[in-house]
């Protein structure tokens, strides 16, 4: 059925891609994730209530209930508990239809990222529910690669937040303790110190099994530098000393060859069969 209407209004026609109808509040239903993504604060509860109470259901915010899925509302939570409250006979809806659950949940969070900042709390929220749904489309199938990249930027525009963010907080919903993610959840906890405390967490755990992998690849890093930096010492000391001997290809044929198993002595000394030797 083609939802679109045409109103004229003094010879100008206005095109609307939806109409509003008008549901009992009674009649209309909540369910998760989309009522557990923005909980109903307090005072927000109040200020529309005692709008209402005043001026009536302001017609121009009506709620979103999702096509064909039990008037499950989508958008408008506040807006519906605050009529409920007033026992308001009737509230303007719009009746909405969506591919899948992925696509409400997107259009919910998009709608509220357009009102306000969303908060730390409401970002983790949002991102573990996307990320849910994400994992069993073929396109981002569950591996951890497949959430980087252009998922990761486009997740970050979805949100309204930056790319370093979403990876902030898909760090701490992946390796942070269920104690951490409920703090945060809950509002108690910002996403960057629930990320610094995991990390934290993450390299002492590492440190105490006593083969950490980055402390591994630090020190090899580390070694290189010094075997390079005393070669090109060594290097630099000749050509100031003697800055008029140049050696032939033989000569340095043979000592390169020289080095290079004195080299490799040493360093086996640093592999697992140079320290059971």
């Amino acid at each position: 059925m083609d939802n679109t209407t045409e109103k004229k209004f003094d010879s100008h026609v206005f095109v609307t891609a939806e109409s509003v109808s008008m549901v009992d509040p009674d009649d209309v239903k909540t369910a998760s994730p989309f009522k557990d993504l923005f909980q109903v604060r307090p005072a927000d509860l109040e200020n529309v209530e005692q709008d209402m109470k005043t001026n009536g259901y302001d017609s121009a915010h009506p709620i979103i209930i999702w096509a064909g899925h039990d008037m499950t509302v989508i958008d408008g939570h506040t807006r519906l508990a605050a009529a409920k409250k007033l026992m308001f006979p009737l509230i303007p809806a719009i009746i909405k239809t969506f591919k899948d659950e992925a696509e409400a949940l997107e259009y919910a969070i998009r709608t509220q990222r357009n009102r306000r900042n969303l908060t730390d709390a409401e970002l983790f929220r949002c991102l573990n529910e996307l990320d849910k749904r994400y994992k069993t489309t073929e396109e981002l199938r569950a591996s951890r690669e497949a959430r980087t990249g252009k998922s990761a930027e486009q997740t970050a525009s979805l949100l309204g937040v930056s790319r370093a963010k979403v990876e902030r907080l898909r760090a701490v919903n992946d390796h942070a303790s269920d104690e951490v993610k409920e703090a945060v959840k809950a509002g108690k906890l910002t996403v960057n110190k629930a990320y610094n405390e995991t990390m934290e967490a993450r390299h002492a755990a590492e440190t105490a099994n006593g083969n950490p992998a980055q402390e591994r690849t630090d020190r090899l890093v580390a070694l290189e530098k010094a075997y390079c930096s005393v070669l090109t010492a060594r290097t630099n000391r000749e050509l100031k000393q003697n800055p008029d001997i140049r050696y032939s290809e033989e000569e340095m044929e043979c000592l390169w060859e020289k080095v290079c198993m004195k080299l490799k002595n040493e360093l086996n000394k640093l592999t697992k069969k140079g320290k059971d030797s």
